[in-house]
């Protein structure tokens, strides 16, 4: 931001100059009083802009008009959200050293200096009137040496003003300022030393010392000021700071005579409601509420105008009845004069701007700070507002107030609702990690409320959100958010999205064991009971596969797991419920899982296949034809041959497409089964196949392809290995672009025994590596297999080589589950 200025002047020093040639100085500084009480900044910081570097103008107007820009900067600031007005502020600050380099030798400079620390005095009293509200020390310190450095700064202005202005009566002006123009700076510099005086003063702690003693100092500074003519434009404010400088000191009769006798000499009209305005502060510090309350209710317009002065000295009156009807526990009165203040407030920022508004807003979050539960719903009031008004570090802060003193009255409703609005409004800013921290600590801390889990989920979900902004996700978080989830409420909707959602992480981490029990919390009742079904399945499937693999498999976890979905059959049955869907997929992973994995598990899996297929005639073709493939499994399993070749006979009677989904049933089984029933498997595909052969010309090419493929790994699995990859390579060399069946000889290639094969797996994955697009999951899985290949033919150096290369180049490795299938393999590889 500091660039802003410089940038927005050189945009525009190439206006055509007939665009200025009409415009006077009067018409400059009305057009930018016109745009400034509007607030509209933006426009006003163009125009100032625009008008610096217009052709044909005089240095004063030039100087003048980046004063301005200050000004406009600066009044941009005051009316600003905290968070963005440290870009207005540097911007205050870049326009003095940039018009320098810009215009170096500038007659009038002096002028923007002035108006330069003009903007640093208004900091000084917004840094002050906030610590002061908020009790923010650290504010009040930075104010007290900002203060000191304005000062002091005005000081020197101040000497080098009166310097010039000596020069000017010996008739040398070579600032370009007339004798008149460097009289009324001189003034105004005087003037604004005070006030820098005043706010130093008011940095100090109230009946200190050095309070007392800037603002004696102040009085006695500004006296000279209070003997000039009106048309001089310094005896009225110079006036009024001499009243609030009395004030401040606790001379309350001498400052409401001062404001008396200001009135009196017919002011203009906002000066006459501020000096009105200081008599009502003076009535407020004195106790005398009464009074106030009564000149208030005389009316708040002078001829048709108003004043913020008065008006916030209207509100200032309403908190100290406030705190008086808390004082005197008269509850009636307490909520009258809160609905009052919050209406001034709305008042004040239609009328007069946010900075206004947001000055009585943070006396009015101070003031609720103590008392009762009406104090807390106009805490939740202002937070909402500011809220509305985007201020969310405000409206955090607010609803923070609203909790502690909710926390303080026992009443732990409001408190709840409180906290979770301030982690809503940290989340809509932007803060996604303070909502998430916010959410997760006010449901643990109100685990009973009727809505807590779901707050925590929502925790939960967001955390998710932070984490695919990592490279490679964290996902570690997001997953200790959902068990805690579990932990801490162990029913109802969000538990079981919880589980699900677990479920649905692990799984796709390749964490098998952790996915299926994620997933068997979900209950029967809950809506995510047949996505939680299906994702049992699959992950146990998965679960046991890879158990077998590494030969650990445990019964007792299979049996779980077994009557996991026996019991959503028998829950059905005993209700005496229409097979659903869901059933169906029990009864036929509960067959499977016995053929399996389970233990002497032919006898069991067939008895649920007779149940399920007698007690669903019209079920989908496509399952009924798994469960049949199954049944013959089984019937084979038991050693009843016979029985099962009928089986597969009485299919042989149907349709060639019957045929085909028994055969992609058994493909699919084979996929998850153990070694053992993988075997048996293949040869009755290939018993189907042979069913098949016959109706082949009916068939499509792809389906010729499909079927000529499965012979292919049938051969393989049912112990004739070289006779399935001879089959499967006249395949790929008929289709030599065809990349599923390249990636499918390769597989079947590294299934080979001897060292011919393994050699030939070796080159195919090669060729498949190269033809794979980078950090896909096919060229995740090439570099893996050659890696395993050369661990086959005694290279191990080769294989780590690979490895090595991959985790300094692609570190996620393809993702968590990859990445286990490169460990697994490197664990085996340095086996003795």
């Amino acid at each position: 931001m500091p660039n802003r200025p410089i940038i927005t002047l050189c945009l525009f020093a190439l206006a055509p100059s007939w665009l200025w040639g009409q415009s006077s100085l009067e018409d400059d500084r009305r057009m930018m009083q016109g745009l400034l009480e509007r607030r509209l900044f933006e426009l006003a910081e163009r125009y100032a802009a625009e008008r610096i570097v217009a052709p044909g103008i005089t240095p004063e107007v030039q100087a003048e008009m980046a004063g301005e820009l200050v000004r406009s900067y600066t009044l941009h600031a005051l009316n600003s959200r905290p968070s963005e007005r440290e870009r207005y502020w540097k911007a205050a600050e870049a326009v003095l050293p940039q018009f320098l380099q810009q215009f170096p030798g500038q007659p009038a400079m002096v002028l923007v200096e002035v108006q330069e620390a003009q903007s640093q005095l208004a900091h000084v009293r917004l840094l002050r009137q906030e610590g002061e509200v908020l009790g923010d020390a650290t504010k009040l310190q930075q104010a007290q040496q900002l203060a000191i450095e304005t000062l002091t700064r005005f000081e020197k202005l101040q000497a080098r003003v009166d310097d010039l202005l000596r020069q000017s009566h010996n008739g040398n002006q070579p600032d370009g300022l007339s004798t008149e123009a460097l009289l009324a700076l001189s003034r105004r510099v005087t003037l604004n030393t005070v006030e820098a005086l005043e706010e130093q003063g008011l940095s100090y702690p109230v009946d200190s010392l050095d309070r007392t003693n800037s603002m004696a100092m102040a009085v006695q500074q500004v006296e000279p000021l209070t003997k000039l003519r009106p048309e001089t434009g310094i005896l009225w404010p110079a006036l009024l700071l001499e009243i609030r400088a009395l004030r401040w000191l606790g001379r309350l009769d001498q400052a409401e005579a001062k404001a008396a006798r200001l009135q009196q000499l017919s002011p203009p009209p906002q000066v006459g409601l501020a000096a009105k305005a200081e008599v009502v502060r003076t009535e407020i510090a004195r106790g005398d509420l009464d009074q106030a309350i009564q000149r208030i209710s005389q009316g708040r317009e002078l001829d048709g105008v108003t004043s913020p002065e008065l008006d916030f000295a209207c509100f200032e009156t309403y908190l100290a009845l406030w705190k008086k009807a808390e004082a005197d526990n008269q509850p009636e009165e307490v909520q009258q004069w809160q609905n009052r203040s919050a209406t001034v407030v709305q008042q004040l920022d239609q009328l007069y701007g946010p900075y206004w508004a947001r000055r009585a807003e943070q006396q009015l979050a101070g003031n609720a700070t103590s008392g009762g539960t009406q104090n807390i719903d106009l805490l939740r009031r202002t937070a909402d507002n500011h809220v509305r008004q985007k201020q969310w570090d405000e409206a955090i802060k607010t609803y923070d107030l609203g909790a502690a003193a909710a926390n303080e009255s026992l009443d732990t409703k409001a408190e709840y609702e409180l906290r979770l609005a301030a982690a809503a409004v940290a989340i809509q800013a932007g803060n996604l990690p303070e909502g998430i921290k916010r959410l997760r600590e006010t449901a643990l801390a109100f685990p009973s409320a009727p809505d807590a889990s779901l707050r925590h989920l929502t925790a939960a979900y967001y955390q998710s959100l932070v984490a695919r902004k990592s490279n490679p996700p964290d996902l570690q978080p997001y997953l200790n958010l959902l068990k805690e989830n579990l932990q801490h409420w162990p029913e109802g909707n969000p538990h079981d999205q919880a589980a699900t959602w677990l479920g649905q992480i692990e799984f796709t981490q390749g964490y098998w064991r952790e996915a299926t029990e994620a997933y068997m919390l979900v209950p029967a009742k809950s809506s995510q009971f047949s996505l939680a079904v299906d994702g049992v399945r699959q992950s146990s499937l998965k679960w046991f596969q890879d158990a077998v693999e590494r030969d650990q498999l445990v019964q007792q976890d299979v049996r779980e797991v077994i009557d996991y979905f026996e019991q959503i059959v028998l829950r059905g049955q005993s209700a005496q419920e229409t097979w659903t869907p869901t059933m169906r997929l029990a009864a036929e992973t509960a067959a499977q899982l016995w053929l399996n994995y389970g233990r002497n598990g032919y006898d069991n899996a067939r008895a649920i296949l007779e149940v399920a297929q007698r007690s669903n005639p019209d079920a989908p073709e496509g399952w009924k034809s798994r469960l049949e493939s199954l049944q013959v499994i089984a019937l084979a399993g038991l050693g009843k041959l016979d029985e099962a070749k009928a089986r597969l006979q009485k299919t042989r009677a149907g349709n060639p497409n019957h045929l085909l989904e028994v055969l992609q049933a058994l493909t699919q089984m084979g996929q998850s089964a153990s070694p053992q029933v993988g075997k048996q498997i293949a040869e009755l595909e290939l018993a189907v196949i042979g069913m098949l052969r016959p109706s082949l010309a009916q068939l499509d090419a792809a389906t010729q392809t499909m079927i000529a493929v499965a012979e292919a790994e049938a051969l393989a699995s049912s112990g004739n290995i070289e006779a399935g990859i001879n089959a499967y390579q006249r395949i790929a060399q008929q289709d030599p672009n065809n990349a599923s069946l390249q990636i499918g000889l390769a597989r079947i290639l590294s299934r080979g025994t001897t060292d011919a094969q393994k050699q030939e797996a070796l080159k195919q994955w090669r060729e498949v590596s190269r033809r794979s697009k980078t950090e896909s999951p096919t060229w995740y899985e090439a570099k893996l297999e050659i890696a395993r290949c050369h661990l086959k033919l005694g290279n191990p150096e080769e294989a780590k080589q690979i490895v090595r290369y991959l985790q300094a180049l692609h570190p996620d490795m393809g993702g968590p589950e990859m990445k286990a299938r490169f460990v697994r393999l490197m664990q085996q590889g340095s086996r003795p």
